[in-house]
């Protein structure tokens, strides 16, 4: 195990080779908020890098799975309850920690940022604003995880879990919106996203509000789910202005 005061460790097995003196897991957990995708982070207070934000991840033990580590680490440090984890990739850089050879796990999760409470020390930052530096790797982690996500924006069904069981294509624009961090035209937008397979009308309208009435639509599987449809992304108009205040 790697010293927690931060001195260099050296580790070597029972063989006699080179060991890693650890591993972490380190959840990426990403969420739209203001119309922005962000990450939450939380700052160090132990050695090294102490005051530098990071990943909310921590040490594994020898009775978890690196999922578990990943989620009891979350919760621990931003209060954070059960989310879903998906891996994202392993970073073995013997460099990557002054400790020394400590390899990483990191774990992808997509929610609503509301789920932090107002107490917890951990912070939402604009994916694109990140606090210079992060600790360790962890700006090379959180862009590996913005690129994951806003790979499968238009592929899977990932966004399912953060609109309502029904919705508008309007709600749904804003939050691919938020996500992917650029603007669609709508009527492109609608047509891609029906083409993808994995949304379809409920043949309901929302009632009761001036204009049009706009069509409700859902997602076609309530389980994890990919398109099996060759679809285009749709136009776009440009990035977004950034909102007033990320915060």
């Amino acid at each position: 195990m790697a010293d927690r005061d931060g001195e260099r460790v050296e580790a070597r097995n029972s063989a006699g080779f080179e060991a890693p003196a650890g591993m972490t897991a380190d959840p990426v957990v990403l969420a739209p908020l203001h119309g922005r995708l962000h990450v939450l982070l939380s700052r160090r207070d132990t050695p090294p890098q102490v005051g530098r934000w990071a990943l909310p991840g921590g040490f594994m033990n020898s009775d978890e799975r690196p999922e578990e580590t990943a989620q009891r680490k979350l919760t621990e440090k931003t209060g954070v309850g059960a989310v879903y984890l998906e891996q994202l990739q392993t970073y073995g850089d013997p460099g990557r920690d002054p400790r020394g050879w400590i390899p990483a796990i990191a774990y992808l999760a997509l929610i609503e940022a509301a789920v932090l409470r107002d107490e917890s020390a951990a912070r939402w930052f604009p994916v694109d604003e990140l606090p210079a530096p992060l600790a360790f790797d962890h700006t090379d982690i959180v862009r590996d995880g913005v690129e994951r996500l806003r790979g499968k924006l238009w592929y899977s069904n990932i966004a399912m879990g953060l609109l309502p069981e029904t919705f508008t294509m309007t709600q749904a624009r804003r939050l691919y919106e938020a996500i992917s961090g650029v603007r669609y035209e709508a009527s492109n937008f609608r047509r891609s996203l029906e083409q993808s397979g994995l949304v379809r009308s409920t043949g309901a309208v929302v009632k009761g509000v001036p204009g049009r009435p706009a069509m409700l639509y859902e997602f076609v599987s309530r389980q994890p789910a990919w398109s099996l449809r060759r679809s285009r992304q749709p136009a776009l108009l440009g990035r977004p202005l950034p909102p007033a205040s990320s915060q």
